[in-house]
């Protein structure tokens, strides 16, 4: 088993962490209709990076631009590994050894899938950059700031407004693998190319790393934003390599620096893509630059310049040259000399190998065949060489152009340069203009006239003519007209130009007058522009029509613009009727509008109405409450239109009407409020009534409305002030809501603690309000109710308690009690149903209150105690004789005695 599984761990690899990336990037290219190729480019370090990171697939991953949500994986085997080569092998001393991995795959991006407006973005995130980076943070994840990359592209849908969208993005962008010295100018194109032709434009960006260290994330390639590197202290996006200047890249991709300091810089390009002036994707780009003191002392070559007929090379950066058109091709010539002092060293074996190169200033051309066929040399002990540049017949442009002819050497890393700047003035050879015999045209056309004009155009010397038209600013079949060359031959060319001037057929709305050049051109021996113009300014009468005309029975007026004043309150109805007519019984459409709000959000019925020459229809609105606001808008402005746009030549005439309706709100009569006690025993007399202290406060109170169009007013009874000597508190009202009639209850059983400061009397005021719904006129009714709570008043001068009991058991004085003594059996001798017969307590009051009362003998001892106003003492077991008792109140005692008697 342990064999087995060894077996089968050798067949597994297993990303690493390590150092080995020095830059790369991504690219998607067109297959077929909806077909695609993904390419991830990587640049692996073979010297520094580890042969274990080296990885056999790669799991990329989709995302949306909108959202950043995965859209999808993608998964690509690495399909090839080749060695970077050197521009320069031989300057090379093995400081760089790079092999370019492509991790490849189709895949087909659904239309269906792929047409989000704002695009999509593919990343993969890789750690580690090489360890010997100079300009930023860059070793082991687990020993400190590590640096990896995020492979990041961005790209177009595959379908916009329902039409396909074919993008490749950039590809075949150069490797960067010569050195640079110190205190040495180095450069490189570093562009890519393009197969839709969009425009690149290219800016350094301070490059991505990746959200963690680990070698791959475990769940897949994670959304942006990603985290840039930590640059090393001094250098940062503005000093990438402490240059002088610094690393530069220029709109086209064109790098340059003087570094000043050896080291691995690591930088990052983005390239963004646009199609006609609109950004649809970019990618970015990540690369290392290596520099390193092995560049020997170089002197740059020297280029000078002379005509065929100077003695001498005297031009030596700039130089004027004139042709005309009778010098034979031999004559048309310059020579340049090219020297180099490096061929006069003993350290360079007293040899040097030059080139040179011309390159077109100021226009794109392929001028390669200005140069001998032979355009390289070896100079030996300080000699030069001698190149003839050779000028074509036709110029390049029309008129002076401008080249610079290159001599460079074999410098290491780059090579030394020297550029002569020729101004070349080319005569053409002798050629005819072309012009047209047919002069310029100004015409009008009544609608349903058809006219054509002959145009004839001619070249003296006989060359073929090509005759183009040009309209200005419309489209030539959408006005009616053709164009046809009628016949051509060599020097002269007959055309014409047909207008079928049909409103019915073409549409005029939009245009009536047009603009149309005609241009010849001829197609000379040096294809040279020399065209000629004509110009016809056409244009259109069309036949009367009248503009139709709206009304309405608001008022008498049959041209009524504006109809103002009208006044509705809510709850009444708006009716009248809107008429349209046209005087050609062309077909009319009659409609109405809201200015400022939709009419389908109010209870409003009016019905378009469509008819020749005549239309009417029914306006009516049943205003309601339902979504108004009379205070953010209480005139609302009806704006009907009559349109006439189905006449024979489509043109829009219309008439319109605004009624301005202005809401007013609706009549309402007030609701009323009643309130009456509950309680028999408390007497509400205008709104007002005196109670005492303990007895509860019930109140009734009651709302009614009386309105009931169209429906009953909606109401709520509620307090809305409570005050008083000393602020109310424990009262329970619960505020009620109903239609047409409402009520609900007020309750209070206050304590001593509405009292303070010794006054025992509180006047008390609450305020109940009832009001109605009505829509935008709400009404109230409040009433206020005076309470006044007094304390229980206490009648301790009259207690006057009695003194004698007989415990013997005939129902007759039997305890002793001071608080609803029995008036006795009636069948006994001693009852006495007389009301000041019977004795009670003192009230408890505020101000005073029982608290208890004891009874002793006459030896002292307690033979009685109770804390209950209503005690029964029936003195159980106690001899006849006389007994003390002490009545305690909260503010006094009382003393008194009691005699036992049976």
């Amino acid at each position: 088993m342990k064999r087995i599984l060894l077996v089968v761990l050798c067949f597994l690899t297993f990303p690493v962490a390590a150092s080995h990336i020095v830059g790369g990037e991504f690219e998607i290219l067109h297959v077929s209709e909806n077909n695609y190729r993904i390419n991830l480019i990587l640049y692996f370090d073979e010297l520094n990076g580890n042969p274990d990171a080296r990885d056999g697939n790669v799991d990329a991953r989709i995302f949306r631009m909108r959202d950043n949500g995965v859209v999808r994986d993608i998964s690509l085997p690495l399909v090839s590994q080749t060695p970077v080569s050197y521009t320069q092998p031989e300057c090379s001393h093995g400081e760089i050894v790079t092999t370019k991995l492509i991790y490849s795959t189709l895949v087909t991006l659904s239309p269906n899938i792929y047409d989000e407006p704002e695009g999509y973005y593919i990343a993969w995130e890789r750690c580690c950059r090489n360890y010997t980076i100079t300009n930023v943070q860059s070793n082991d994840p687990t020993q400190g700031q590590f640096a990896g990359q995020t492979f990041y592209l961005e790209f177009p849908p595959v379908v916009k407004n329902g039409q396909p969208f074919i993008d490749s993005t950039p590809r075949l962008f150069p490797p960067l693998n010569d050195y640079a010295c110190p205190n040495r100018p180095y450069y490189v194109d570093f562009a890519g190319v393009d197969d839709d032709g969009d425009s690149l434009v290219y800016s350094l960006v301070t490059p991505l790393n990746t959200k963690s260290g680990e070698a791959v994330p475990e769940n897949g390639p994670r959304p942006r934003p990603y985290p840039d590197v930590v640059w090393r202290y001094p250098f940062n996006l503005s000093n990438v390599m402490n240059g002088h200047p610094d690393l530069k890249v220029n709109a086209d991709g064109f790098i340059t620096v003087t570094p000043t300091t050896q080291g691995l810089f690591v930088f990052a390009v983005k390239c963004e893509e646009f199609r006609d002036g609109v950004k649809i994707g970019e990618v970015r780009r990540d690369f290392q630059m290596l520099v390193v003191d092995r560049c020997p002392q170089a002197e740059p070559p020297q280029i000078l310049g002379k005509k065929s007929s100077d003695e001498s090379f005297s031009y030596d950066n700039n130089m004027n040259v004139s042709f005309t058109n009778s010098v034979i091709d031999e004559e048309r010539c310059i020579q340049v000399q090219v020297s180099d002092p490096d061929a006069s060293k003993a350290d360079e074996n007293y040899s040097e190998r030059i080139n040179i190169k011309v390159i077109p200033i100021g226009f794109k051309k392929d001028i390669s065949e200005i140069l001998p066929d032979v355009t390289s040399a070896t100079l030996i002990n300080g000699s030069t060489k001698v190149f003839d540049i050779c000028f074509p017949e036709c110029p390049y442009v029309n008129g002076p152009y401008e080249i610079g002819v290159v001599a460079y050497d074999d410098a290491c890393s780059l090579p030394l340069y020297d550029t002569l700047k020729v101004t070349v003035n080319v005569q053409p050879p002798p050629n005819a203009n072309p012009y047209f015999i047919t002069p310029d045209v100004t015409a009008t056309l009544n609608e349903g006239q058809t006219q054509t004009w002959a145009i004839q155009a001619r070249d003296d010397d006989g060359d073929q003519l090509v005759v183009g038209l040009i309209p200005i600013g419309f489209n030539l079949q959408d006005a009616g007209m053709t164009f046809t060359i009628v016949n051509q031959a060599n020097g002269l060319v007959n055309a014409q130009l047909q207008w079928d001037a049909y409103c019915d057929i073409y549409d005029f709305t939009k245009r009536t007058e047009f603009d149309v050049m005609v241009v010849v051109e001829d197609i000379d021996k040096c294809l040279i522009s020399t065209p000629d113009v004509m110009r016809l300014q056409l244009k259109i009468n069309f036949p009367p029509n009248h503009p139709p005309i709206i009304d309405s029975d608001l008022t008498d007026d049959p041209a009524e613009r504006i109809v103002a004043g009208i006044k509705r309150q809510i709850y009444e109805s708006l009716v009248f009727n809107v008429t349209g007519k046209d005087g050609d019984n062309d077909l009319i459409v009659l409609d109405v509008h809201g200015v400022g709000f939709n009419i389908d959000d109010y209870n409003i019925m009016f019905e378009p109405a469509a008819g020749n020459g005549l239309v009417t229809s029914q306006f009516r609105w049943d205003i309601n409450c339902d979504k108004l606001n009379l205070q953010q808008k209480n005139v609302y402005d009806f704006q009907f239109v009559v349109v006439d746009n189905v006449n024979k030549c489509n043109f829009y005439r219309a008439d319109t009407l605004d009624v301005l309706v202005e809401l007013e709100p609706p009549p309402n009569t007030p609701p009323d409020i009643l309130v009456s006690s509950l309680n028999e025993s408390q007497r509400l007399i205008n709104n007002s009534m005196t109670v005492k202290l303990g007895e509860q406060i019930n109140l009734g109170l009651y709302g009614n409305d009386s309105d009931n169009f169209p429906d009953q007013d909606f109401l709520r009874l509620e307090l809305i002030d409570a005050e008083g000597s000393v602020p109310p508190e424990g009262y329970v009202f619960v505020p009620a809501e109903g239609k047409g009639s409402i009520e609900t209850t007020f309750s209070w059983n206050p304590d001593c603690s509405i009292f303070q400061n010794g006054v025992y009397e509180n006047l008390y005021q609450f305020t109940f309000r009832v009001y109605d719904s009505r829509c935008f006129n709400s009404l109230a009714d409040t009433v206020k109710v005076d309470i006044t709570i007094k304390d229980v008043e206490s009648d301790v001068e009259s207690f006057n308690p009695s003194n004698f009991i007989s415990p013997n058991g005939d129902n007759c004085n039997d305890y002793f009690a001071l608080e609803g003594i029995d008036p006795g059996d009636p069948t006994s001798g001693c009852y006495n149903p007389e009301p000041d017969a019977v004795v009670s307590l003192p009230k408890d009051n505020c101000i005073r209150w029982f608290e208890s009362i004891r009874i002793y003998n006459r030896w002292g001892g307690m033979v009685f105690e109770s804390n209950s106003r209503d005690f029964r003492w029936y003195a159980s077991g106690e001899p006849n004789g006389v007994y003390y008792y002490r009545l305690k109140y909260s503010d006094r005692e009382y003393k008194g005695t009691v005699t036992v008697r049976y």
